[in-house]
């Protein structure tokens, strides 16, 4: 529940919806949009002359309002919590089922709103506002109640954090205590408000701080511009300015996180980039589709490094006074949230921020404007009947199903040996370049992160990659021709080497010399991988597709060559398994050393060479591509040269970070 503006030049046009979703709903299926979050209604806002906005008896009578409406709207269910219901089940057994009220999700604003305390205080804990991470005990209402009987107004309100004048609407219904279920908010808590709002901010504090004004400039120069040298990846929202955008966004922090860590490493002291890896890896674990006592053991440890090592920030001066903040504080909570309400993935407010576009802000771009608001309601209730309807006439077989099983190409597509049967959804000459076509927002599809998006239900065990259906024009005929315009002399030795393993894939004794290969060939410029990333913007059945580009000029200009994931053992797990390295014909990236980075948490990687120091190369079945891999270079403490820019800077630099960060399932992936 949060308010939504539609337009700000025509008039502040401000929403606040309420949304509703059932408990026993998958997360993946809340999170794919397909109407498990429902809009229950439009709130009130009151409004006054702008001498009243601040006025203690006005903010009092906008707070009672709201939770008379939520009380009035919520009045039909409470049947259900009182009088059990006669109910058939998933499981197609009849049981007495007692309803009750769920996980309240809301920015802490309207946390402080909705559990009637004092801004600054912890609405799920008695924790004092000056010490916060001191903790308390949990609030209930029953110790809400019994101040109120025993103590003056006054003293509740500045020793207690409570504003007994607000009745919660959760105490008119049974077995209902909205202190013990707000639900944790990954969007404003983690992202938006620890990450944006604080780390981000200290970091330029330290480095105004250490080095003045004038020597914070040009360090902030410099990380801005090794962010803007991130090579491109799927879904990765590139910053050519780096951080020099006027209003942040929500994916705005989202990208900015995924590749902030080497941009200040030699910046800033290691401590800091060791807070800023603990909490990264507390994002992730969070984000994660199952989670299990390892997990929550794996989120402690997350926790505790981040608490231990941002004490660099109050050593350093930048946070002399501590770190009494409401959204880091919510951070302890979230292993007994994750205990209460499960994997925290499908309980965000970025759900009901997109849910706002649909269900307000495309409505009222539609309406005439004039009394905008039953229109609005109009529509969104015969989009509803349409689902339904949908829904309806698929069970009875009268339409196709909308998610149809993944299962790969047509009975007659051509067969390898060693090749897995591959999807149908593929990269073809009319749609090659739909990764670089604007939505309706205009934002890049291939750096919106919801652009892989695949509906269809998961029929292969971890991940598929096929070709694009049709190969490059005006590209070589020939693997000779082509080791030519690739400058590679060895091309058809390794593809003759590379045709024996795959036409005799037991192991045979050493192979005499293989006559080089001197066949025709066809070249594409790009491949499709799908694969199931349920932690990630996934479809209905947890599946994500992304492009993978080899191309000698990228949107008419320089070449693009993708890294990419590459099972090399099946025996192993993660990145023992693994190489990296660009796609089809590949030079092999080698570990460094053989675990991750500890400052980073990340796999250090270089550029593979033989002894008389030419580039190990080699050809790959495609089958043994897993997904895109994004690789930063170690910047170390060099500034970066004016040159360096995102399509040339895995050329320049010879040593990488794996970027386990990059998305969800990358993370887990590489762990």
């Amino acid at each position: 529940m949060t308010k939504t503006t539609v337009s700000v030049a025509t008039g502040q046009n401000d929403y606040w919806p309420v949304y509703l979703s059932i408990g026993n709903t998958h997360n993946n299926v809340r999170r794919a949009h397909r109407n498990a979050v429902e809009l229950l209604a439009f709130l009130a806002i009151p409004k006054a002359a702008k001498k009243y906005t601040d006025n203690p008896l006005f903010r009092r009578f906008k707070k009672q309002l709201f939770h008379a409406a939520m009380t009035r709207i919520l009045a039909s269910l409470k049947a259900g919590m009182t009088t059990p219901q006669l109910m058939k089940c998933p499981d197609r057994h009849f049981r007495r089922i007692i309803f009750g009220i769920g996980p309240y999700i809301a920015d802490y604003p309207e946390q402080v709103l909705i559990s009637g305390i004092v801004q600054n205080w912890c609405g799920r804990c008695l924790a004092f506002p000056n010490d916060l991470d001191g903790g308390g005990a949990p609030r209930t209402k029953e110790f809400t109640d019994a101040l109120i009987d025993e103590l003056p107004l006054g003293v509740i309100w500045d020793e207690w954090g409570v504003d007994a004048n607000v009745v919660p609407f959760t105490d008119d219904f049974p077995r209902a205590d909205i202190r013990q279920l707000l639900a944790p908010d990954i969007l404003h808590q983690l992202i938006k408000g620890t990450f944006k709002d604080h780390l981000v901010e200290w970091v330029g504090k330290y480095l105004e701080l250490s080095y003045g004004k004038a020597g914070a400039k040009e360090r902030l120069v410099d990380i801005d511009r090794r962010i803007a040298s991130a090579p491109p990846f799927p879904g990765l929202r590139r910053f050519p300015d780096g951080r020099g955008f006027s209003q942040w966004t929500g994916n705005d922090s989202k990208a900015l996180m995924k590749v902030y860590l080497p941009a200040i490493e030699g910046h800033v002291p290691d401590d800091v980039v060791r807070t800023f890896r603990a909490f990264l890896e507390f994002c992730y674990i969070t984000r994660q589709n199952v989670i299990t006592d390892k997990t929550l053991n794996e989120l402690k440890d997350a926790l505790q490094r981040f608490h231990q090592y941002r004490e660099v920030f109050r050593d350093i001066g930048v946070r002399p006074d501590g770190f009494s903040l409401p959204r880091q504080h919510s951070l302890t909570h979230y292993e007994v949230l994750i205990r209460l309400f499960g994997a925290l993935n499908g309980l965000c407010t970025s759900i009901t921020e997109s849910k706002h576009i649909t269900a307000v802000k495309k409505p009222w771009r539609r309406s005439s404007k004039h009394n905008a608001l039953g229109q609005i309601l109009r529509m969104n209730q015969r989009l509803s009947q349409l689902a339904a309807a949908r829904a309806d006439f698929e069970a009875r077989g009268m339409l196709p199903p909308s998610h149809r099983a993944y299962v790969g190409p047509p009975s007659d597509a051509p067969q390898f040996p060693g090749h897995r049967p591959a999807t149908a959804a593929r990269n073809t000459p009319g749609n090659s370049d739909a990764a670089e076509e604007e939505n309706e927002e205009g934002v890049d599809r291939e750096e919106d992160e919801n652009a892989g998006i695949v509906d269809e239900r998961p029929g292969l065990a971890h991940s598929d990659v096929v070709l694009a259906r049709c190969p490059a024009r005006n590209r070589a005929k020939t693997s000779q021709a082509l080791a030519i315009e690739l400058g590679i002399p060895l091309l058809p030795s390794l593809v003759a080497h590379f045709l024996a393993e795959q036409l005799h894939p037991d192991p045979q004794p050493a192979r005499p010399s293989l006559r080089p290969f001197t066949g025709h060939i066809k070249v594409f410029n790009s491949a499709v991988a799908t694969f199931v990333a349920p932690s990630d913007p996934s479809g209905i059945g947890s599946m994500r597709r992304e492009h993978i580009h080899v191309v000698p000029s990228w949107r008419r200009g320089l070449a693009r060559y993708d890294c990419v994931f590459v099972s090399t053992d099946d025996t192993q797990e993660g990145m023992l398994g693994m190489e990296t390295f660009p796609c089809a014909l590949v030079h092999w990236f080698d570990r460094i050393i053989d675990v991750p980075d500890e400052l980073t948490g990340m796999w250090m990687v270089a550029p593979s060479f033989l002894e008389d120091g030419s580039h190990n190369l080699a050809v790959v079945h495609i089958d043994s591509i897993i997904r895109c891999a994004h690789l930063l270079p170690i910047f170390g403490k060099e500034n970066v040269p004016t040159l360096v820019h995102c399509h040339n800077s895995l050329d320049v630099y010879r040593a990488f970070y794996v970027n386990r960060f990059a998305d969800y399932h990358t993370y887990e992936l590489t762990s």
